[in-house]
């Protein structure tokens, strides 16, 4: 499982390091130590048990636009099997507080995605997105998510990535199709938010 996001302590918040802020919240959970690779190119892994299951948490420290060179590295090194792939990042079509996990398909006009594609040579592999909504006012794409979430948006975040966790989980257990199927069209933040 490869989150997607941009290292150092002035990314740490904002809205494009969903990816890797999933990934933090399952280490934080379980009691998980990131080990970083400093080879080039550089990442993080940790390995997360579930039910007898395992997964490589990976953070690509390459910066977005370069974090297929990061994911395919591990990917190829440990043959991992294409379908078990799984992309966590941040979706700008979704409102906040809503899933998706989808089979493949396009880039979505996503840097981290587009870098994973070109270098692994497919886009059939499975993702998580995670909302985090469009600007609402004249802001241009690159600062809006390269920005911290607002105060009101913040106390929801926890809420999100705790239910980004169990659907990993349901991924890990049962596979795409059941994550699509439980977790697709969930309403994380109830019926006050703005996306409903």
């Amino acid at each position: 499982m490869a989150g997607l996001g941009n290292p150092g302590p002035q990314y740490r918040h904002t809205r494009h390091n969903m990816g890797f802020a999933t990934l933090d919240h399952v280490a934080s959970q379980c009691g998980l130590d990131f080990v970083l690779h400093k080879k080039s190119p550089p990442y993080e892994t940790a390995l997360w048990t579930v039910a007898d299951v395992s997964a490589i948490l990976l953070k690509p420290f390459t910066y977005m636009n370069r974090s297929g060179e990061a994911v395919a590295s591990v990917f190829n090194f440990y043959k991992i099997p294409l379908e078990k792939l799984l992309v966590v990042h941040d979706d700008l079509e979704l409102c906040l507080g809503r899933l998706k996990f989808v089979r493949g398909g396009g880039t979505g006009g996503h840097n981290g995605i587009r870098s994973i594609v070109r270098s692994i040579g497919s886009r059939e592999f499975p993702r998580l997105k995670i909302g985090i909504g469009r600007p609402s006012g004249p802001v241009p794409i690159d600062k809006y998510v390269l920005s911290p979430f607002h105060p009101e948006e913040t106390q929801a975040i926890e809420r999100i990535l705790d239910f980004a966790v169990k659907g990993l989980i349901c991924f890990m257990k049962n596979g795409i199709e059941s994550a699509m199927n439980e977790f697709n069209g969930l309403k994380i933040l109830g019926p006050d938010s703005p996306c409903f």
